[in-house]
């Protein structure tokens, strides 16, 4: 356990993920101008904190083995998936998820304009490619 709270990449993984929580909530504050701690917890939203992880995870593993080591390039690999599919799957979901309302809705006989209900869950390119960069300089700083 102790070697796992020494371990320098994956320190930097879980503070820069923790950082992207920390920006959504206080991007909501200073849009909002209220505090909804809700933020911290939800997937959704700019920056990714999955991009933001594993982006910090493969260069903090790059900086410290190096960038031609199989360590870096299985973050890599990993961190080209997680990307990817943060957007695939999160996008499929929202596009399920709104499905079901618009059959919830006239079940319900409510007929409401065509896309007027959005289930609110997919991810934006910019909000993963926010994510990649607050991870990116994390472990810039960090490591």
């Amino acid at each position: 356990m102790l070697e796992t709270i020494r371990n320098q990449p994956f320190l930097v993984a879980i503070l820069a993920g923790t950082t992207a929580q920390l920006l959504k909530v206080i991007s909501f504050l200073m849009l909002e101008k209220r505090v909804n701690y809700r933020r911290f917890v939800q997937t959704d939203g700019s920056p990714n904190m999955h991009s933001a992880a594993f982006s910090a995870l493969a260069l903090a593993i790059g900086l410290r083995d190096g960038f031609g080591t199989m360590a870096f390039a299985l973050a890599v690999c990993v961190m080209a998936i997680i990307v990817v599919d943060t957007m695939n799957v999160k996008n499929a979901t929202s596009r399920q998820a709104e499905a079901i309302l618009q059959i919830m809705d006239r079940l319900r006989k409510k007929t409401p304009a065509r896309g007027a209900r959005k289930a609110g869950l997919s991810y934006t390119p910019l909000d993963v490619f926010t994510g990649l960069v607050v991870g990116i300089a994390f472990a810039l700083l960090v490591v």
